[in-house]
């Protein structure tokens, strides 16, 4: 009896723990089947051009054209796809234009709903899986909610219900705030940045309130983190600058992106899979009227634009307005090829606030160090300190370039001191500075307390100035590091422009001017020597002063990844190549996208390496961006 029953007891455990086996199986499958929430992004609507620019998971931007200036954006989804796509109301007269897919083109769903100065609010109210477009009334402070979609440009017929919350004033907008899969509405009072949430749509006080964000900043709503819940993002229209909040509840946000500026309106959501590289890429105008500009830049991960004015000022851009006050200003020696001419940030300028600039005072070049004072939008011209002071013989070809390399060296492009023709011979004699890019270490204090001579220049112990590091310039206007390549651009005398890309650990690389202008003769014989012929080269049929640009490294346009600008002064055309194989590839002329730009003084980089335009003529700032 004992043993029987032994095994009717084994027999039973074995049968559970199979069962248990089959029920874990069936859990494990089904936690499985449970899809992850894909976090919300966020994207810009700029409101005069309709140019919608959307961020993916990863950071990418797609953009595309959908309605008109003054249209009011936002995202919903329409077809019940679960891909947020874009929406517009016309506050004029109260249509809806609804889109079924993230791209350029016109709507697919149209409407009438509710009168002029109304306010969109999109958003699924009775948790169907479906959004519909809902109202804000501000003069009444009632939102007015329907749970359907109109078609064909008929009007949509009354509210399914409505209810008061808040001010007159406020600024609405809808989220799921509580996980339940319904959204309700949100309030923020932009007079002082107190945020009301309702976790049902009816007449009531806040069920959660909370300070965020500073006046003026435009308020929206997504899941930024992918649990389930909404959260407040804010937009802020003066530094075009997105703050995200993974919580409902005062403090700083968990995120921040650059992207729009003072012109733009947020929008959020699940975009789904964004349209590829565009085809195609535009010129967008940033900014106007500035005084001679001949340069863009900013230190990494910064949403300011610091524009380099060839007068002496360096103006601070900020949403892309001007700022009232110069970030600094200095006196200088300008106009023609003189002025203030070139700006480079310390890879630590976050940490010790240090910055360089290449000016001309009386006959002097002058590069100097200076520091951020107290106020970052504010330099401390007492910081001066001069690194190098060199004296031109002439007026022209100053050079003016400065940049840091991947060793943290800064790199300074100075002409052959000008005359035509370099009658000094100072360009290809390594005693002179003239006509060289010159690479010190401003870490170090070696020569005068100023700076040191990093080990790999090739004069470092004699045969030479130690400051130089490449050779045969004859005015580099602008050159780029990238990836461990130099991008020099120099200007040519009477016959040819020239592009030369080679390794940025390259001492002691002559270009060979004045014995060669680009692959011409200039001053015979041009025999021997290792000269370093261009890459690109253009006579001056095609143009008269090339200006240096430089390799795209950004996130607006992925199809251009490695692809490197340049253009003309006087021609105003912009053309681009890839380096590949040791060669150029992909050349082309980008006029047909970008139209020429007259008086083309430079190229720049933001803080997120997007590439920007100056042009003299209307001291312009222009942003190269993709064409929706």
């Amino acid at each position: 009896m004992t043993g029987g029953l032994g095994l009717v007891v084994l027999g039973l455990k074995s049968l559970l723990l199979s069962v248990f086996a089959v029920i874990a199986t069936v859990v494990v499958v089904m936690a499985a089947a449970i899809p992850a929430l894909a976090a919300d992004t966020a994207g810009v609507v700029d409101q005069t051009t309709g140019t919608w620019t959307l961020l993916d998971g990863s950071g990418d931007q797609s953009a595309i054209g959908f309605g008109n200036p003054a249209d009011v954006p936002f995202m919903g989804d329409w077809d019940c796809d679960g891909i947020d796509t874009p929406g517009l109301y016309r506050q004029s007269d109260g249509f809806a234009y609804l889109r079924n897919s993230n791209t350029t083109g016109v709507a697919d769903i149209t409407f009438l709903f509710g009168i002029p100065g109304d306010v969109p609010l999109p958003g699924d109210f009775d948790g169907d899986g479906c959004d519909t477009l809902s109202l804000y009334r501000p003069s009444e402070a009632r939102f007015y909610i329907i749970n359907h979609l109109g078609q064909g440009g008929g009007g949509l017929g009354a509210a399914d219900y409505s209810f008061l919350f808040g001010v007159p004033g406020d600024v609405p907008f809808p989220g799921d705030f509580n996980g339940d899969s319904i959204d309700t509405v949100g309030l923020r009072r932009s007079s002082d940045g107190f945020v009301y949430l309702r976790n049902s749509n009816t007449t009531g006080v806040a069920d959660i309130s909370y300070i965020y964000g500073n006046p003026g900043d435009i308020p929206f709503a997504g899941d930024w983190d992918g649990d389930g819940r909404d959260t407040l993002g804010l937009f802020r229209p003066g530094n075009g600058t997105l703050y995200l909040k993974n919580t409902n509840s005062t403090g700083v946000a968990d995120k921040t992106t650059c992207l729009g500026h003072v012109r733009s309106f947020p929008v959020g959501g699940d975009f789904g899979p964004l349209a590829g590289p565009p085809s195609r890429i535009g010129l967008e105008l940033v900014a106007s009227a500035l005084d001679r500009p001949l340069f863009v830049t900013a230190p990494p991960d910064d949403c300011r634009l610091f524009v380099v004015e060839q007068t002496g000022d360096i103006e601070i851009l900020s949403g892309w307005t001007k700022l009232p006050s110069p970030f600094l200003d200095l006196v200088v020696t300008g106009f023609g090829e003189r002025g203030l001419l070139g700006l480079a940030f310390h890879p630590q300028y976050q940490q010790n606030g240090k910055f360089y600039v290449n000016y001309t005072i009386g006959s002097l070049s002058r590069i100097s160090e200076f520091r951020v004072s107290a106020d970052p939008n504010r330099a401390d011209p007492a910081s001066e300190r001069v690194l190098v002071e060199i004296t031109q013989p002439f007026t022209n070809h100053n050079g003016g370039m400065l940049a840091f390399d991947d060793s943290g060296y800064l790199l300074i492009g100075l002409g052959d001191g000008g005359g035509g023709g370099d009658p000094g011979n100072r360009a290809e004699n390594p005693n002179n500075l003239l006509g060289k890019i010159l690479r010190i270490d401003v870490n170090s204090s070696e020569v005068g307390g100023r700076y040191g001579i990093p080990a790999t220049n090739p004069y470092k112990s004699g045969g030479g100035a130690a400051e130089v590091f490449m050779l045969g310039l004859r005015n580099p206007w602008r050159f780029a590091v990238d990836e461990g390549l130099l991008y020099i651009a120099d200007v040519g005398q009477k016959h040819r422009e020239e592009v030369t890309v080679l390794s940025a650990g390259s001492p002691g690389a002559n270009l060979g001017w004045n014995t060669w202008e680009g692959t011409r003769c200039f001053d015979p014989p041009c025999v021997g020597g290792s000269h370093i012929f261009p890459l690109i080269e253009y006579s001056h049929l095609a143009g008269c002063s090339v200006t240096g640009g430089y390799v795209y490294r950004g996130s607006a346009i992925s199809g251009l990844d490695g692809t490197y600008f340049y253009g003309d002064l006087c021609s105003g055309w912009i053309s681009s190549f890839r380096y590949q194989g040791g060669g150029a590839v992909d050349h082309v002329d980008r006029s047909g996208e970008l139209g020429t730009v007259s008086s083309l003084s430079s190229f720049g980089l933001d803080g997120f390496g997007e590439i920007y335009v100056t042009s003299l003529q209307g001291g312009r700032v222009f942003k190269i961006v993709p064409a929706p």
